[in-house]
């Protein structure tokens, strides 16, 4: 195998300069989808897998690498490479495989050879994800009977996501306020509140702004934020996210 010294592949800097999978996931993203969340942490990366528990297919993936450029590459390409296969797909992914997705050329490596054990995360993690997924499993399951919900396939939730982004601008906002005057707008103005749509972008991101009471209340970036997001989430499609203006 060829490696060049102190140059990375044209594929890994593209990589680098447009990292979508940073940040986590916790239990009640998981809960909210019905879905099994599974971490797994070494050395400076670790990862946030939700999969569903009917096909055991991984739906989402993110991480946090504080390593350099490297880690971070490595971590953002993994999860890439994972959402959509089952956790035994993924598990079966080598750190070959990793490096071979991020090469120009098949005889070299995409990074400098001083850089390769970076690799070494993704034969690490995939060792506790398999040794982890069960117990997860276990939890989702648990979590759903015990909230009487139903759990959908990642099939499922493709469907939902499609047709959610195959609205207008002006449809998808339609939906949001039916929610909004629903089941959020009246338990704001019950305290002298209340939230305005103002757009929505690319079909996530949800920006409102609050009014009365709510624009100055403590909980308007923690408890109200919270409800606001994990409403519309159940409601109408389960990637948004409520960003207040100020």
């Amino acid at each position: 195998m060829t490696v060049i010294e102190d140059k990375f592949s044209a594929k890994f800097e593209e990589v680098a300069a447009n990292i979508k999978h940073r940040g986590a996931y916790y239990q009640e993203d998981a809960s909210e989808k019905g879905m099994a969340l599974i971490e797994a942490k070494y050395k400076d990366t670790k990862i946030y897998w939700l999969a569903d528990v009917k096909e055991d297919r991984i739906f989402s993936a993110r991480f946090f690498a504080y390593g350099g450029k490297v880690s971070l590459v490595v971590a953002e390409i993994l999860c890439t490479m994972v959402e959509g296969l089952t956790v035994d797909e993924a598990c079966s992914l080598l750190k070959e495989d990793v490096d071979a997705k991020l090469r120009d050329n098949p005889d070299v490596s995409s990074v400098p050879e001083s850089k390769q054990k970076a690799f070494e995360i993704v034969d690490e993690i995939l060792k506790l994800v398999k040794d982890q997924y069960v117990s997860a499993k276990g939890v989702a399951i648990a979590s759903a009977s015990i909230n009487k919900e139903d759990f959908k396939s990642t099939t499922e939730l493709n469907l939902v996501a499609q047709a959610w982004l195959g609205l207008t601008l002006e449809e998808q906002k339609e939906q949001i306020e039916l929610i909004l005057d629903e089941h959020i707008r009246p338990a704001l103005m019950n305290d002298g509140g209340n939230v305005q749509l103002l757009d929505v972008t690319d079909g996530e991101k949800v920006l409102v702004q609050y009014q009365g009471a709510c624009g100055s209340c403590g909980s308007s970036l923690g408890a109200t934020l919270s409800f606001m997001e994990s409403t519309l989430r159940k409601h109408v499609y389960n990637e948004i996210n409520v960003v207040p203006q100020v």
